[in-house]
């Protein structure tokens, strides 16, 4: 039997607002990990982001954003951003990340977790991601969620949901 190839995509799209300094905050760190990614000297990082990713590694100051990412070497959110201010609120940032082929749910919500603080004390920012595929393959076909509080992050996948679920007899 000939192997056919098939493309997977992790798909997702939200929006949420913030206070203009978190914002900065998110804008430095969309500015810095395609640098690390193409291996080109960033801008040297303002001290509130190095307060936010303190280093892991005391020879490299961007070590604590790398550490966010499940591959150090290649810091992708694999999302696009988009940002700004209305005229009606413009001490208020409305962020929107999306993308339709690479979303990475984790290094996302530890981004919002360490950039959001004040935000997040008002209220959780959550969101959902889809995984797809161009072929009915096993296992390629899901999905999850993630919700971010002040205190902690609950990310879940819907293969974990559903193994609970019926671990547990509940379907």
């Amino acid at each position: 039997m000939e192997a056919i190839m098939a493309d997977t995509w992790i798909q997702g799209s939200f929006a949420f607002n913030c206070t203009n300094t978190e914002m900065a905050l998110i804008e430095e760190a969309f500015q810095v990990a395609p640098d690390l990614m193409d291996d080109c000297e960033p801008s040297d990082p303002t001290p509130e982001f190095l307060a936010i990713f303190p280093p892991t590694d005391p020879a490299d100051c961007l070590s604590g954003l790398r550490a966010i990412f499940s591959d150090p070497n290649f810091p992708s959110f694999g999302v696009d951003f988009e940002g700004g201010n209305s005229l009606e609120a413009p001490d208020v940032c409305t962020i929107c990340f999306f993308s339709d082929t690479d979303f990475q749910p984790d290094p996302l919500a530890q981004l919002i977790h360490r950039c959001c603080r004040e935000t997040l004390t008002k209220a959780p920012i959550g969101f959902e991601w889809a995984l797809s595929c161009s072929r009915p393959r096993v296992n390629e076909f899901g999905g999850g969620w993630c919700a971010i509080f002040a205190d902690r992050i609950e990310i879940e996948s819907t293969r974990e949901a559903l193994a609970r679920a019926l671990e547990g007899g509940i379907i």
